[in-house]
């Protein structure tokens, strides 16, 4: 049976009022105003609607503080402000203003002390990659006994991250919170905001080591969820995953249970099948899951939900109805077929890591004759930019493919390693960007062709995609 919260016992909805507290603020507000559940807080004045709370926040490409007369012409209730700024907005509004020393830090006092005034279960998830599709997996079989808040969109920094909390009504049972960073001690903030009584950290991989220095540091970097967990709490790791390993062996005080494939992993799946049409099927300590998606790194986000789910009670059978239910991510690894091509969509982002599953993905559901890869500058890579989109030109070899894409900056790195790989130099081809290789791929895919579509977000390959044969 579903969890449902009794409100008059224990439910703690966010009021102005608290928020006002919580930010350490000064408001001119009545006593009655205060007393008004919030609506949603929101960081952008065009998303603001009757009831809402906007946060005038300063990033390096605006200033909140411009839009705040924009917010209460929307319906904004109040507005968070810095309180140096208060006249920027018309006298008309400044009594509904929360004037502040910092904005953003504000947010994020209010969002730690709502998430201890809630008191409910938090499951934090990070890592290099996986970290969306492991928190949709956690959340869908979560929900399937109670009520479950989690990051909203992909809200995973140190803006988003408090403000998905503060979206929460006060009813959850269970909060899913995904920690995103590319420098060193952001996890840290996080962990402190969210104050996981899980954390997981799906891989560590090369996703933003131009930023983060080394895969040491990365690896650093989210082990810094521990410094945010609850008393009791523990870790869900990759055992497969021998950074991780080396790392929690090294660490004394901390309790982690490792999940994968390897013999070391305490949640280890077994008679793993991959049917190009059905999916991926498993089974763990007796009972078999599915997953509607062919890519057989999906089990690394099914395998910590299930754990999860049985931790909370929830019946085997209700977790894999659940699991048998998801859907990949929007541009996250998909399949969409359009005009006698098949596609997988997986362009949000791209690490040596994700690069290599995909890759996996690709051989699971098509045929060596039929592979084809448009693949994407992996950025933030700094110093190592070169050689591991060489080392991708690479694996586009010994993976088998038929034809292939590169689009970006580093485009004949890749190209120049596939030919040395064995790839026959006609069924290579380079692009400067996006348009450049929708122009090629009209010309070059057939019908039958399965395509890996997989670059970092700011390559924009889902534009080929969209107008493929359009």
């Amino acid at each position: 049976m579903k969890h449902t919260c009794n409100c008059t016992s224990g439910c703690k909805h966010l009021t102005l009022g608290s928020l006002i507290d919580w930010c350490g603020g000064k408001s001119e507000l009545s006593e009655p105003q205060r007393k008004k559940r919030i609506a949603t807080v929101w960081n952008d004045s065009r998303k603001v609607t009757s009831g809402d709370v906007f946060v005038a926040i300063r990033t390096d490409r605006d200033d909140g503080h411009s839009y705040i007369d924009a917010a209460f012409k929307a319906g904004a209730t109040a507005a968070i402000v810095d309180k140096k700024r208060s006249d920027i907005c018309s006298s008309a509004n400044r009594k509904k203003l929360i004037l502040v020393s910092d904005p953003l830090k504000a947010v994020q006092r209010a969002a730690a002390r709502y998430r201890k005034e809630m008191g409910i279960l938090i499951v934090g998830v990070t890592g290099s990659s996986g970290k969306t599709t492991t928190r949709s997996f956690i959340a869908s079989v979560l929900k399937q006994a109670v009520s479950v808040g989690e990051t909203f969109g992909n809200w995973n920094n140190h803006i988003g991250v408090p403000l998905s909390l503060l979206r929460f009504t006060g009813e959850e049972w269970a909060g899913v919170i995904e920690m995103g960073a590319n420098h060193v001690h952001e996890i840290h903030d996080l962990s402190k905001i969210a104050q996981p009584d899980i954390g997981i950290i799906t891989n560590i991989g090369y996703a933003h080591v131009g930023l983060f220095g080394s895969l040491a540091h990365t690896t650093k970097a989210k082990f810094e969820i521990v410094d945010g967990l609850s008393r009791q709490g523990f870790l869900l790791l990759n055992g497969d995953d021998h950074r991780l390993v080396k790392e929690i062996r090294e660490r004394e005080g901390i309790r982690a249970v490792l999940y994968g494939h390897s013999a070391r992993c305490q949640i280890r799946p077994q008679q793993v099948k991959v049917d190009a049409t059905t999916g991926v099927s498993f089974t763990l300590d007796g009972s078999r899951f599915e997953l509607p998606m062919p890519g057989r790194h999906f089990i690394y986000s099914a395998l910590p939900a299930i754990y999860i789910g049985r931790r909370c009670r929830i019946p085997d059978e209700h977790i894999a109805q659940a699991l048998a239910a998801q859907k990949p991510v929007t541009m996250r690894g998909g399949v969409e077929k359009k005009q006698g091509v098949s596609f997988i969509v997986d362009c949000y982002n791209a690490n040596p890591s994700s690069m290599k599953s995909a890759l996996v993905y690709l051989g699971d559901i098509a045929k060596p004759s039929s592979r084809v890869a448009i693949v994407g500058d992996m950025l933030e890579l700094g110093k190592y930019s070169r050689r591991l989109h060489q080392n991708l030109g690479k694996d586009l070899a010994r993976a088998g493919i038929k034809k292939v894409i590169a689009v970006g900056e580093y485009s004949s790195d890749i190209a120049t390693a596939a030919k040395q790989g064995g790839i026959a130099s006609r069924n290579i081809f380079t692009a400067a960007d996006s348009h450049q290789a929708i122009s090629i791929a009209e010309k070059v895919l057939c019908d039958g062709d399965v395509v890996l579509l997989k670059g970092s977000r700011g390559i924009h390959l889902e534009t080929i995609f969209e107008q493929f044969r359009a």
